[in-house]
């Protein structure tokens, strides 16, 4: 049975250079991109709609544009930002960009007729329109939950009181992405309690190797006769990256000719942050580098001894995933059970795999770490193997991950999951991936 699907989230970064160059070749996000392909591919009709949020953004087009991309079928509508709202209208804007931007996603449904309605989290004013005009049709998507998310719960602001009334429609499904950000509670207390829902971990593809050749430059430079510890990630307060910086130098001054950081990701601290290297004396101590294409920062990631996570929010993201998978040696905050964040990544890793301190912003738990684990070396090891055999009974690949959740469209279009309680639905794997 053929459906029609009109799937509208956000324009996300690893997708702005593919419209910009009008080529799909997209980065980042593979939970958005690669369900966007197996829909692109399949038997339904589908209008895709990207809507720009602007923050960093490099796209300013003040105009709508529907464009063909070069490897991608399906044409995508991609919706300007603040851009198309004149500048007088001040502290306005974003409310009347986002006013703008639902108003064209009703007028899609209008004109399309869907089966779904596929929605992410910045489409959520419009979710909480449409999953009351089309009860049982509206799939919204959750990619992990943010503070505002858990504020709006309980805030008695006009705003965050109308986020709750929008997470309290009749969803035909709600899908969730099992970040460690303690969702099990938001999905609790946010949803009506009849409203189907699932949380899913994302899926790992086998991670390509490079020849020493290949390498970037910055690298194949890495000293090979000391101990490496890596963090990949944005950098930004939430990631936990200044704590890094911050445990890492103390860390080097205990132990300057065997210890050496490897900061992959940009942000708004990254300035900041090279200056405070720079002034501790440790600028040959520590390499940046801003980007990297996926097949060489998994040659990071082999290149390294230690990789510490100190993501405020949760730490069962892309990048974690990767690390588990290779076995690396890994430090965590330990959970936090009052906001629930960290609670499933602690059920999924048994605690002999990964070296916890107690909690993101402690810098010296975390240098104290870095020294013990640079001290010994087969704990390091001993900890990766048991890392990547946790990670092999709970981690799938992304085809089987896309395919799982393309099946729950469908069976949403058909009218399936009528009736069906909440937490009814599992992923692949059972409780291992819930």
């Amino acid at each position: 049975m053929s459906l029609s699907i009109l799937y509208s989230v956000r324009l996300f970064g690893g997708l702005e250079t593919s419209v910009q160059a009008q080529r799909w070749e997209p980065t980042g996000v593979p939970t958005i991109f690669k369900m966007m392909e197996a829909l692109d591919r399949g038997p339904h009709r589908v209008s895709f709609v990207l809507s720009a949020r602007d923050e960093t953004s490099p796209w300013t087009r003040a105009d709508d544009v529907t464009l063909t991309l070069a490897g991608l079928a399906t044409p995508v509508r991609v919706q300007a930002g603040k851009a198309a709202i004149p500048a007088w209208c001040g502290r306005l804007r974003t409310a009347l960009r986002d006013l703008r931007q639902a108003w064209a996603v009703i007028r899609q449904v209008r004109k399309m007729r869907p089966d779904v309605v596929y929605l992410d989290h910045a489409n959520v004013w419009v979710a909480g329109v449409l999953g009351r005009l089309m009860p049982g049709k509206v799939l919204f998507r959750v990619m992990g939950i943010h503070s505002v998310m858990r504020e709006a719960l309980t805030s008695p602001r006009w705003k965050l009181k109308a986020l709750r009334w929008c997470y309290g429609a009749p969803f035909g499904l709600v899908v969730c992405s099992q970040d460690g950000s303690g969702v099990e509670g938001w999905l609790r207390d946010a949803l009506r309690p009849d409203v189907p829902r699932v949380r899913v971990l994302n899926g790992i593809d086998p991670l390509p190797e490079l020849a020493d050749s290949e390498l970037h430059p910055a690298l194949a430079a890495l000293p090979k006769d000391k101990t490496v510890v890596l963090s990949v990630g944005k950098l930004e307060q939430p990631k936990g990256v200044d704590t890094f910086i911050d445990g890492f130098l103390q860390a080097w001054k205990q132990a300057p000719d065997g210890l050496h950081a490897l900061v992959i990701g940009t942000g708004s601290l990254e300035d900041r942050l090279r200056q405070q290297v720079a002034e501790a004396g440790a600028a040959d101590a520590v390499t940046f580098i801003s980007r990297l294409p996926f097949a060489q920062v998994a040659a990071a990631r082999r290149r390294s001894d230690i990789y510490a996570s100190l993501n405020r929010l949760g730490n069962l993201s892309n990048a974690n995933l990767e690390a588990m998978t290779l076995g690396q040696c890994m430090i965590f905050p330990q959970a936090q059970p009052d906001s629930g964040i960290d609670m499933a990544t602690d059920e999924l890793i048994p605690p002999d795999a990964v070296r916890r301190i107690p909690h993101a912003g402690d810098v010296a738990a975390l240098a104290e770490a870095i020294l013990d684990l640079h001290r010994n070396p087969a704990e390091r090891q001993r900890m990766g193997d048991a890392m990547r055999q946790a990670a092999s009974g709970f981690l799938g690949s992304w085809q089987q991950r896309i395919d799982w959740e393309l099946d729950l469209i469908e069976r949403l279009g058909r009218g399936e999951l009528a009736g069906v309680g909440r937490d009814a639905i599992l992923p692949p794997g059972g409780e291992g991936n819930a």
